[in-house]
């Protein structure tokens, strides 16, 4: 079993477990011409077929629309670096996404197993 299946879940056959991609063909800054692909504008690396002007407007027109966004804390190293933070990232993600679940009826209270849950009602997001 690949490394973050079993991060996704405890069971060995989790039809809900995100696998890696098997052969990923997208990278951020590949290397072009001996130079990594990246906005001649703001400079940030870009994504395989994103093109210049894409983050920052035609031309960069756009460069000074935004304020730049402050420094991460240094707690963000523990994770930013992590080989597997991509993978990880979606776990987390479908977490938080069934965690802001609201229904148009209160859930019931129906005793069973750890895990088992009971939804009457129309499902949305917040």
């Amino acid at each position: 079993m690949p490394p973050d299946r079993a991060n996704c879940a405890n069971a060995p056959r989790n039809p809900w477990a995100i696998g890696p991609i098997s052969t990923p063909t997208l990278q951020w800054g590949a290397v072009r011409r001996g130079r990594p692909h990246r906005c001649p504008f703001c400079f940030v690396l870009l994504l395989t077929g994103e093109k210049p002007g894409f983050c920052c407007g035609r031309g960069g027109k756009q460069l000074h629309a935004v304020a730049p966004l402050p420094a991460l804390p240094p707690q963000y190293d523990t994770f930013l670096h992590h080989p597997q933070i991509s993978s990880l990232s979606r776990c987390l993600n479908l977490v938080f996404s069934f965690a802001s679940l609201e229904t148009t009826a209160e859930f019931p209270n129906v005793a069973g197993p750890p895990g088992f849950l009971a939804i009457q009602g129309k499902i949305y997001h917040r």
